[in-house]
């Protein structure tokens, strides 16, 4: 499964984890890329676990994770340090005054979103070179269709902040 300019959030489990779930008999082979997984509950995990192969690029998670998380680097996690991520452009148990997501709302575009409020550590953050997808495709949009990069870099995670021209 490839997430791309995706959010995984409101989710719940009552046994299990309510995000993203990576195990049984088979199994699979998954890969995250400016992708935001925030506002899930679970049993065992709220945000993900992962017991075959997950990858991470560019994205934010705003919950826990459980197992092994490879970070391809420019990844978040707030609150806490559970995902593993160890790439010197990751950031690890950002509080979420700094990390300043907004709740899963209507932003504009075809779905919810959260949005990054002003002054968040996610905006600016990726090089427009490393601003591609798992194909090394260039990121052009965000989730909603709207231009990336907005400012000097992408922001991190599936949501663009808008910036005033």
């Amino acid at each position: 499964m490839t997430l791309t300019n995706s959010i995984v959030s409101g989710n719940t489990a009552v046994y299990g984890v309510g995000g993203i779930h990576n195990t049984g008999r088979t199994l699979g082979s998954m890969t995250l890329t400016n992708s935001t997984v925030s506002g899930n509950t679970g049993g065992f995990s709220g945000g993900m676990e992962n017991f075959g192969t997950m990858t991470l690029t560019n994205s934010l998670v705003s919950d826990d994770c459980r197992g092994d998380i490879t970070s391809n680097g420019y990844n978040i996690e707030s609150p806490g340090d559970t995902c593993g991520f160890d790439q010197l452009t990751d950031q690890a148990n950002v509080g979420a005054d700094d990390l300043k997501l907004g709740p899963l709302q209507d932003n504009e575009g075809p779905t919810e979103t959260h949005a990054l409020g002003e002054g968040s550590v996610a905006i600016d953050v990726i090089p427009e070179v490393d601003c591609v997808d798992a194909d090394s495709a260039p990121l052009t949009t965000d989730q909603r269709g709207v231009e990336r990069p907005q400012g000097d870099a992408c922001d991190v995670g599936a949501v663009e902040m808008e910036v005033m021209r």
